[in-house]
């Protein structure tokens, strides 16, 4: 699933909004009250039935289901949900009185169980437990041997996102599911568990003029009572309850087949089913589809493992999801309208398809064992979208997106409240907690890493035997480092485990030692701190080490192990001119120089790194600051001199610590020395890039544009820059006429160009741009328009604002992604400070109308405080809300560590940043003569 980090991932990818805002509030659980059981139902007989505790993680043994044949009654106009029969074959390893399994909140009005060859048992089916383990009693034992477990129920419609639910768009209808990861009891009775594999057989009866959709292909249908069809599938091959998947509703269906290739001899089909009337908006999906497909085929050799593959761009949807064969996507990463969306929300969209597409290889076809592994899923779907897609397109930066999003893990990973990769589940609760940035970017660096030390082809044929030994089967962490392992020919689990195993990000400090004897570096490790962290400095990995270094008149590379706290690596060509020690920026480690050797490689090496090493650079000198290694005077000094760099992804890396510094270090006195510093250092850029995109430039130069412009409107105040901006988001917004005008900006400079106009035009924009968000027809510009709102300086209009995100006008997602909003144009205190207001003002009716995995994380709307208030404000906010926010407590802790991180930070570096930025501006400052007249 993608959360990228938004599949719940994202993620990292510049993604939009709605899916930014699913991986950044993803995951969690609401209780629910406990269904009845039917009455009439005999009562559980047997000795110690009552005494004997719910299994609230993991089902015990004795009872595995083989196969579910589900025959469900899916109308989406219907208020009260669905209604379904099930029949679900059992073994039975001993003979049982009491089954444990999975209903969550449904309305059971039969069930028994059939031993073959043997009568009918009635029986009685209770939820025990709000998270939906059920006990089924029968008045005898049945089995050993082969059984049927026969159910009718009714269910409700689950909330957006979980379980069976719905969604409009506009006036039409749409009911589809979402069951990763405990929600397909929500839907069905059933042993909710990834390691339960089985074939299901599911028959839809649905509105006579829906488009129906299901994992396998349909085989065949007929009419039924009432204006329905009842439409019946193939048997799928063996998967888990939380990969099946149907939606029901008026869509449009665009045909693709995938044509054969060297792997695949024959035609796959492929669909794109998007709502009425977007069928245009798939142009792009199609291509990325037909591109990427053959890419993965060829990498995983062999050929796409299930018998039709379907992308459906689900309304109301916010998550993208790998079902086999009928893939989920929210609207804005499938659907692409060149005249709305950039070519990085384009990049963006053919990483969440390769993602997903991978998924059917890593994590359908082979499926983990239990929740505590998710990351062979998630981290290995995210490497390898990255890798189709740079395949594919190597000048849309795939590579690029994925060193940031390695960054954004590490950040995550130097808190007290990050986790082991393979941290066991205390509570079931716990479970959505797993789908995060150690799951997916971390995990997928640690990959990167891993295939960088071992060689690609060893690294693929490991993976490749995996799957091979584990086809339609669960696998495990184990078994994947062991094939690994033997490929590469050299233990991989040792050193792998030390980073799954244990929290954190070792941090490598490297030193030249220039000897009679020769070249040698000495490496030592620690675990990354930054200033005011409580973690003990301990730890300890085993790191491949790749280090990049000039010696002899050649660059060069050459790795080792560092297996102890300290390790050498002697360098045969003698003293190196510089070193840098993340050789292609493929290490899961921050690094570290002594003041003379970085000095050389900022002097000597840095323009002879490739692009992904300078990234690597900027984010060493943003690490070693923050712990208080560099100075900050050193540290601004590397960074800013960065802003010439050619390639605009190094050329955006300052822009971080300018804005931090003028909206957090330094006093608002004085904020003009940075201001000036910021236009000093970024109107030639956009001088030399303009405003607007030449044919074929690359999405780096866009985003560079887009950042830019804000840094100078918003840091620099450019009053230059500030009309012409304004001039532009008035004209987008249709003030003039009432249209929307999406040729008046480029899209990445929509978000800036509105939030100007709604600043310094005052209400007439303000009110132009809620206007156009609530006629706008597609997520992506209402995405857009919304969050200009939140930036309004006008009391009376942030008013109005908060209005809008507590009424129903307008979807909750949305209006909660306004006010997170990934791309807000300002994050001053002030700023900080109204997001927390709107969030204590609404906390309990947005987290009731959430998605349940989205609520938990709302403590996420606080990220960009950073004072000692703003933690306390957030701690004594959700102190009373843990019951309600089951999971929300980890979610809690790390925002408050987060922001009493950052406000150390501000006390150890607001007088050095005052001092620093008043003799750059001194600098820049022009010297003034006398002119003689």
């Amino acid at each position: 699933m993608n959360v990228t980090p938004l599949r719940r991932a994202p993620p990292d990818r510049c993604s939009p909004r709605l899916l930014a805002l699913a991986t950044l509030l993803a995951l969690g659980a609401r209780a629910a009250a406990a269904a009845a059981a039917p009455p009439g139902a005999p009562a559980p007989t047997g000795p110690g039935a009552e005494e004997e505790r719910p299994p609230l993680l993991q089902l015990p043994g004795g009872v595995r289901p083989v196969r579910y044949a589900l025959d469900l009654e899916v109308v989406p106009a219907r208020e009260d949900g669905i209604r379904g029969r099930a029949e679900i074959a059992v073994v039975l390893e001993r003979p049982l009185a009491r089954i444990w399994l999975h209903a969550r909140d449904l309305a059971v009005s039969e069930v028994t169980v059939e031993q073959a060859g043997g009568e009918r048992v009635p029986g009685r089916l209770t939820q025990v437990h709000p998270s939906g383990v059920a006990r089924l009693d029968l008045p005898r034992a049945v089995g050993p041997g082969p059984a049927t477990i026969r159910l009718a129920w009714s269910a409700p419609w689950g909330p957006t996102g979980a379980g069976s639910f719905r969604a409009r768009e506009g006036d039409d209808l749409y009911a589809s599911t979402q069951f990763e990861a405990v929600e397909a009891r929500r839907a069905f009775p059933c042993f909710d568990e990834p390691r339960f594999k089985t074939p299901f057989e599911v028959t839809l009866t649905v509105p006579a003029g829906l488009v129906a959709i299901s994992n396998a292909p349909e085989r065949g249908s007929e009419p039924a009572a009432g204006g329905l069809r009842r439409v019946r599938y193939s048997a799928t091959r063996p998967i888990p309850t939380y990969l099946v998947f149907w939606t029901v509703g008026p869509y449009d269906v665009v045909d693709a087949p995938a044509p054969p290739n060297e792997i695949r001899r024959t035609p796959l089909p492929v669909r794109y089913v998007v709502p009425r009337r977007r069928a245009a908006d798939v142009a792009f999906a199609r291509e990325a589809g037909q591109a990427l497909l053959p890419e993965l085929e060829r990498w995983f050799g062999t050929p796409f493992p299930y018998p039709k593959l379907d992308h459906i761009a689900l309304p109301g949807f916010p998550l993208a999801m790998e079902n086999p064969g009928a893939i989920s996507y929210v609207e804005s990463a499938l659907l692409f309208d060149a005249r709305r969306q950039g070519p990085d929300e384009r990049r963006w969209i053919a990483d969440t398809m390769a993602h997903e597409m991978s998924h059917h290889w890593f994590g359908d076809l082979v499926t983990l064992p239990w929740w505590t592994e998710i990351w062979l899923n998630e981290s290995f779907a995210q490497w390898m979208g990255t890798r189709a897609v740079q395949r594919w397109q190597p000048s849309w930066g795939a590579d690029v997106a994925a060193v940031r999003g390695t960054t954004r893990a590490m950040r995550q990973d130097e808190l007290a409240a990050t986790r082991a990769i393979l941290k066991p589940l205390a509570r079931i609760e716990e479970v959505e907690g797993q789908f995060d940035a150690m799951s997916y970017q971390k995990g997928a660096a640690l990959l990167g890493m891993i295939e960088r030390w071992v060689g690609e082809v060893p690294f693929r044929d490991g993976v490749r035997r995996y799957l091979a030994a584990h086809e339609d089967g669960t696998g495990s962490t184990d078994a994947l480092l062991a094939e690994i392992s033997a490929a590469a020919g050299r233990d991989v689990a040792g050193p792998f485990r030390t980073f799954l195993s244990q929290p954190g990000v070792p941090r490598v400090e490297a030193a030249v030692a220039c000897e009679a004897s020769g070249a040698r570096v000495r490496l030592r490790q620690a675990r990354a701190l930054p200033r005011g962290s409580a973690v003990p400095a301990g730890g300890a990995w085993r790191i491949p080490v790749c280090l990049r270094y000039e010696a002899a008149g050649a660059v060069r590379e050459r790795c080792t192990l560092l297996e102890e706290a300290e390790g050498t690596l002697a360098l045969p060509e003698g003293c190196p001119a510089w070193l840098m020690p993340d050789a292609g920026a493929a290490g899961y480690y921050a690094w570290a120089l002594p003041p003379a050797d970085l000095a050389r490689l900022r002097a000597r090496g840095l323009a002879r790194l490739g692009t992904l090493e300078r990234l690597s650079f900027a984010r060493a000198v943003a690490a070693a600051a923050r712990a208080g290694a560099l100075p900050y005077a050193d540290a601004m000094d590397a960074l800013t001199a960065l802003a010439r760099d050619p390639r605009p992804e190094v050329a955006a890396a300052p822009i971080e610590a300018l804005e931090h510094a003028h909206d957090w270090l330094v006093a608002p006195a004085d904020r003009p020395a940075v201001e000036a510093v910021a236009r000093r250092l970024y109107r030639p850029v956009l001088a030399r890039l303009g405003w607007s995109a030449r044919p074929g430039e690359s999405g780096a130069v866009r985003d560079l544009r887009g950042r830019v412009v804000r840094l100078l409107a918003v840091t620099g105040r450019d009053p230059g820059v500030r009309r012409e901006a304004a001039r532009r988001g008035a004209a987008y917004a249709g003030m003039a006429d009432g249209k929307l005008h999406p040729e008046a900006v480029d899209p990445e400079l929509v978000a800036i160009a509105l939030a100007v106009a709604v600043q310094d035009l005052g209400r007439p924009a303000f009110d132009a741009v809620l206007a156009r968000a609530r006629s706008a027809s597609d997520l992506a510009t209402r995405e857009r328009l919304l969050p200009a709102l939140a930036a309004a300086d006008d009391p009376d209009l942030a008013r109005r604002f908060a209005a809008v995100v507590a009424g129903d006008e307008l979807p909750l997602l949305e209006r909660v992604g306004a006010v997170l909003d990934l791309h807000a144009v300002r994050g001053d205190p002030a700023f900080a400070a109204r997001r927390l207001a709107l969030l204590a003002e609404n906390v309990d009716a947005w987290a009731a109308g959430l998605p349940p995995f989205m609520a938990a994380r709302l403590p996420a709307i606080a990220s960009g405080a950073c004072s000692g208030e703003d933690a306390a404000r957030v701690e004594a906010l959700f102190a009373g809300r843990a019951a309600a926010l089951p999971g929300v407590e980890p979610m809690v802790a790390r925002a408050v560590e987060q922001i009493r991180l950052c406000a150390a930070g501000r006390e150890a570096d607001a007088g050095p940043a005052s001092a620093w930025f008043a003799r750059a501006a001194a600098r820049d400052a022009p010297v003034r003569r006398g002119t003689p007249r």
